[in-house]
Formats: C-alpha cells, structure tokens, sequence
C-alpha cells in the first residue's frame, strides 16, 4: 500500500476525491487529510506518506509554502499539486519546485487521478530502486486490524498484550477517550444509504490535523473511534467539539446524522472496550424524553423556537433537556435546531426557484443576514454560492 495525504481546504473537495476512487483496491491508503500546509507538515512527521496531494490556495501556509518546506526538508515522496484554470502560473511554480504533476480540480476523473497516481509510484519504485510492490499490509492498518478484535473479543488487556507483544501495544494501557458512531436506526429507512469506506472517510475529515485516533470501521454503519487522552489534553481539545464538528460533516452532505456517544478520561483500552459494549447494547434509538424532543423540533423547525419553548413543550426542565439531548445526540438542541434548519434551506435552494429571504422564513430564520453566515457556517460556502451549483 502507498500511503495518500490529502491536503485541501474545502471539506467537499477531500470528501469527493476521496469517494472518487476505490483506493485501496488499486494499492493506496488515504492515511490523513489537512486543512493547510501547517496541519499538514504535522501529520507528514506522524504518517509519512509516499504521497501527497495538495491544493495551491490555502489559508495560513499554502500549497506552494508547503511544497518549499517540504523540499528544504528534503521530503523523499512526491507531491501532485490540484488546481483550477486560473492557477497556472502557480502551478508552474510548483513543478519547478519538484512536484510531480498536477490535475485540474473542474476536470478530475477516476481514471486520470489513478493513471496520475501510477505515474508518481513509478517514480517512487524508481527512487528506491524497487520493482516489487511495497509490503500488503501497513503497521498502521495492522494495528487498526488487532485493535478492532479486541474490542470485538473477550481477551483481557493484558493477556491480549501479551499475545501480540511484536505489535507493540504498551500504549492501550494508557487514558484514552472513544467515541462510538453509529447509523443503526436508520437502518430500516430506506433513503438511508451509507458505506463503510464513507463513514471513515467523513471521521477522518472531522479529526484531521493534530489529533491521530485509530478509527475502528466495524460494518457499513458504525465506527468506534479511539484517542490518545493525552493527545487531547496536549491539544486542548474537547471530544464535544470533535462530535460537533462531526455531525456537522454528516449533515452537510446528507439528511442523517449518527448517533456518537462518547466518553474521555478512561483509565485504559480495558476500560474502554466496558464502555464501548454499553454503548453497543443501547444503540439504535434515543431514550423516550430525547426522542419526542427531536420529533417536536422536525415538526416545528419553521416556526420561532427558544429552548424554553421546546422544553415546554416536551413537559421537561430545560437544564435536564440540555443534559439529556447531548449525552444522546452529542450536540446541543441549538446546534441540532440550527442544522436541521440550513439542510431543509439547502434542499428549498437546490429544489425551487425562490429568494434567500423566502427560504430563509420558511426555516424558521427571520434575519436574512444571520441566516446567510449560519449557511456559510454549515455548509463551507453561502447560500448563492451553493445555489449557483443549481441554477446556472
């Protein structure tokens, strides 16, 4: 496998390349994604990949930035550059730099990104000498494989330890955190429609950059994904806003968010893999109070509502709703109402012909203004600018 990093600012561009190709059909692994050249030049250092494929028009360090950094680096993979029409002077640039090639982002297809990444793997054969493949399976997707069986088993952490001592697995003694992602109860919808490849794909999208959890795909629907405790605290960073961040992914590109139950600060993997199997044993529905709370929201997005509305509403105190709803659904009433809201506006802008302060009354958001930026917020672009994907 020849490992693949992605780096690209627009979350729809890392999830469309990476939903392009049955990668690891063809010998690749799409090891890590990056917003920008810092976040990327980091997880370069973590994950080493033979390849990267980067965009030139990034915030904070950009793709020509990062391809001169790499080179003083003396960086021995190769790099392919991703453009558009107007970008040819950089893309000059950066071939002088070294990269490799480069592909145009409007007219990217199956076939020529593969013929691309066969091209650059002749190279890197070439470099090293090589004329075999490189080894089938990775440490990381070895240890990925081992992982998921003992979550999966009845071993005990240290027996399991013992068993796999050339694995190296001293770290599962270790705190770590997990969060559990799971589309079960969608599973009798049948506009419900999810792949395994997809569902790493969008985890991996929503924990880029600093933090490297092993994500465990477990079947078509359900993923357990597994930080380092210190990672996190190293980071300053929350699970809670992974699981924002996540559902907010989720619903960008379809009308079903997972439920994501998660836990931090856990002594152990022994600990974790307890708590996992709750998690399993309760999956595929919301407890009764958290259920009719999101069946009054989806009934009633469109008119004016307030947290003391809803709670009202559903006979419950708001500060037991609060808690409740986001142990459960792993985002905030508000931020649930707010999603629900931009997916119903994207659908209205994508299906009919009316103006943005139409749409925006119809989904319950009187000030255009603030619906234009929670739009942006939501789905990476404004709402004309999604609506001229549309209506050329």
């Amino acid at each position: 496998m020849y490992n693949i990093l992605i780096v690209d600012d627009e979350p729809i561009v890392k999830i469309a390349l990476r939903s392009i190709l049955p990668w690891e059909e063809y010998g690749f692994f799409i090891c890590g994604t990056a917003g920008n050249g810092l976040e990327a030049l980091s997880l370069i250092e973590k994950q080493h990949p033979d390849v990267i494929i980067t965009d030139l028009k990034m915030p904070g360090m950009d793709g020509l930035e990062l391809i001169r950094t790499l080179k003083e680096k003396k960086y021995p993979g190769e790099i392919l550059v991703l453009s558009n029409y107007e970008d040819f002077d950089s893309v000059r640039s950066a071939l002088l730099l070294g990269a490799a090639d480069y592909l145009l982002k409007i007219k990217i297809q199956a076939d020529t990104l593969l013929a691309c990444l066969n091209k650059t793997t002749e190279k890197l054969q070439k470099k090293a000498g090589e004329k075999s493949p490189v080894p089938e399976e990775t440490i990381s997707e070895n240890r990925n494989r081992l992982l998921l069986s003992f979550f999966q088993g009845d071993s005990s952490l240290a027996s399991f330890i013992q068993e796999n001592r050339a694995a190296e697995l001293g770290f599962m003694e270790k705190s770590c955190a997990i969060c559990y992602v799971t589309f079960e109860k969608f599973l009798s919808n049948d506009a419900f429609s999810i792949s395994a490849n997809l569902l790493r794909d969008m985890i991996l999208d929503a924990v880029q950059g600093a933090l490297q959890p092993y994500i465990l795909v477990l079947n078509d629907y359900s993923a357990l994904v597994v930080f380092s405790q210190k990672e996190l605290t190293v980071s300053q960073i929350k699970v809670e806003q992974l699981v924002k961040k996540l559902y907010n992914r989720f619903t960008m590109y379809q009308s079903f968010a997972p439920d994501m139950p998660y836990q931090e600060n856990l002594k152990n993997y022994e600990e974790a893999k307890k708590i996992y199997q709750s998690f399993h044993q309760n999956e595929g529905h919301y407890k009764n109070d958290v259920a009719k709370t999101i069946a009054y929201i989806e009934k009633n997005y469109m008119y004016r509502l307030t947290l003391a509305s809803i709670s009202a509403n559903v006979n419950l105190s708001s500060s037991y709703l609060c808690r409740v709803f986001k142990s459960e659904v792993g985002t905030s009433i508000t931020s649930y109402l707010n999603n629900l809201r931009i997916r119903k506006a994207a659908t209205l802008i994508k299906e009919q012909d009316l103006s943005l302060k139409e749409i925006s009354a119809m989904v319950g958001i009187d000030d255009q203004l603030y619906f234009s930026r929670l739009f942006k917020k939501c789905m990476g672009i404004s709402p004309s600018e999604y609506g001229k994907k549309f209506h050329q």
